[in-house]
């Protein structure tokens, strides 16, 4: 591997002792030397001027559904539809060429309800449509659909069949009876899709939550230019262990489902469905025995809780183990509403928090769908400030597939928090989606900062972030000292 020297730069290194350079010399894929005016010693066999551009660690993305973002790229996708009018439009063009809906990302007007059976039976009633909300908590169907999943989803709560709905349960079901349909070279093209879109936004290393084995025995064995980090969903943590990974959960096991779709567990009921408090997705006792297995096995779990009953399910499952045995580097996914208390608990057990500030960028304020759903809590929800000021690790995702695989968007999304007492620095959102999110995963010590003897991923982006934190994009991104992604090239 070819030396490389990177000079002419403003280099954000996240090493609070040294905290700004203009150049960096890469050598086998790690970093030698960061400073300025560097002597190499050594004759290096590229030199990329870099005309006043900014460094930083490549960003990570610590909570991505890698196969399904892959497939939802390749998919019917309802994510830009914002009446159903578009949406059926839409679903009549996707139809027109032949194609059955396995559809993605519809988020109904006013935070409404999905379509029913009979409208989508309008659209076609021969060919199966099947679209989940945006959230991926709920999802609708047709008559032709219905055909084939009805022996699945007869007799359970959480299916109305009448209306065509699925919701907690019975979603879950059939978006595993979907999955166990597609094949491998779809898997392959999907993997291939999100490796090429995460270079794109500045991306090195991608948490990846995978819900099948099978599939995670394929992601393992690919070879792809950036780099995995992979958490099996699985409610047996030793199928992790029989795997030889080092991670378990993520959104298996939920502890209960989102806001969308009114089954994000809550202490207080929702303020427009008066008597709902959403509902837990696993069994308290159930919860206590996957934490305490992974914990026994040496395996770092996650848990996915949105609202805060949910997130006390959590903390009460690992504060049940003793001190000395507890879960190293626990997590919890979303964390979206917490209260005072077990933010200071969170602190107290080094629980690290999985979180997606674009979700209040798109959900967040007076008007929007946590204000529909919560009333006034809604200046509760993703509380960055007091989350790091309590001395937790945040590390920043995208939750994709439910929303794009994009930290740049995060960032921006953390410093213009919908409630002001939440935003943080410039600085601060950074680290969210660098140190904070390796930290989360035990990468500290190699990744996310540019130093000596650090691994040489970087992301070089047109302008300082820090002067313009939604405004800057992503020029090129390095992954082991070897550049994958150049938009000046792409763009050719």
């Amino acid at each position: 591997m070819k030396n490389l020297l990177l000079k002419n730069a403003t280099v954000i290194t996240m090493n609070p002792a040294q905290p700004t350079v203009s150049e960096i010399l890469i050598s086998g894929g790690t970093i030698v030397k960061v400073g300025v005016d560097i002597d190499s010693g050594q004759s290096c066999e590229e030199v990329i001027d870099l005309g006043g551009r900014t460094i930083l660690p490549a960003f990570w993305d610590a909570h991505v559904h890698f196969f399904q973002t892959g497939i939802r790229e390749i998919e019917f996708d309802g994510g830009s539809m914002e009446t159903e009018t578009e949406l059926f439009d839409a679903l009549r063009d996707w139809i027109r060429n032949g194609n059955r809906v396995n559809g993605y990302g519809y988020s109904p007007r006013h935070n409404g309800d999905l379509p029913t059976r009979a409208q989508l039976d309008r659209i076609n009633r021969e060919i199966p449509l099947f679209l989940r909300r945006v959230d991926g908590h709920s999802s609708c169907f047709n008559t032709a659909m219905l055909e084939i999943i009805q022996e699945r989803i007869i007799g359970m709560e959480s299916a109305d069949i009448k209306r065509g709905w699925l919701f907690g349960e019975a979603h879950i079901l059939v978006e595993h009876f979907i999955a166990a349909q597609i094949d491998t070279d779809t898997l392959k093209r999907a993997a291939r899709e999100v490796s090429k879109r995460a270079l794109s936004v500045g991306c090195g290393t991608i948490v990846a939550l995978v819900p099948k084995v099978d599939w995670m025995k394929l992601l393992l064995e690919l070879d792809l230019s950036i780099q995995i980090v992979p958490r099996l969903e699985t409610l047996n943590p030793r199928e992790a262990c029989e795997l030889g990974l080092k991670r378990v959960g993520a959104c298996m096991p939920m502890a209960d489902g989102a806001f969308g779709s009114h089954s994000a567990f809550l202490f207080e009921e929702y303020s427009d469905r008066p008597g709902c408090f959403g509902k837990r997705g696993i069994a308290d006792e159930k919860l206590d025995s996957w934490m305490a297995e992974a914990a026994k096995l040496g395996l770092s779990p996650a848990v996915h809780a949105i609202g805060d009953a949910a997130v006390e399910m959590v903390l009460r499952a690992v504060e049940k183990i003793p001190p000395d045995d507890r879960p190293l580097r626990a997590r919890i996914e979303h964390a979206e509403l917490l209260t005072d208390s077990q933010i200071e608990r969170i602190a107290d057990l080094g629980v690290s928090l999985a979180m997606q500030p674009v979700f209040d960028a798109l959900w967040g304020g007076p008007d929007a769908l946590y204000a529909n759903r919560l009333g006034k809590r809604w200046r509760r929800l993703n509380r960055f400030r007091d989350i790091l000021d309590a001395g937790i690790t945040i590390a920043g995702s995208s939750d994709s597939y439910i929303t794009p695989i994009d930290p740049l968007a995060g960032i921006c999304a953390a410093i213009n928090h919908s409630n002001p007492d939440q935003r943080v620095s410039a600085e601060e959102a950074i680290s969210m989606f660098t140190t904070g999110a390796a930290k989360s995963e035990g990468f500290d010590d190699n990744f996310s900062s540019i130093e000596p003897g650090k691994h040489a991923d970087l992301v070089v982006l047109d302008s300082d972030i820090r002067n313009y934190p939604c405004g800057a994009k992503v020029a090129m991104t390095i992954v082991g000292g070897e550049i994958k992604f150049n938009r000046s090239e792409s763009d050719v």
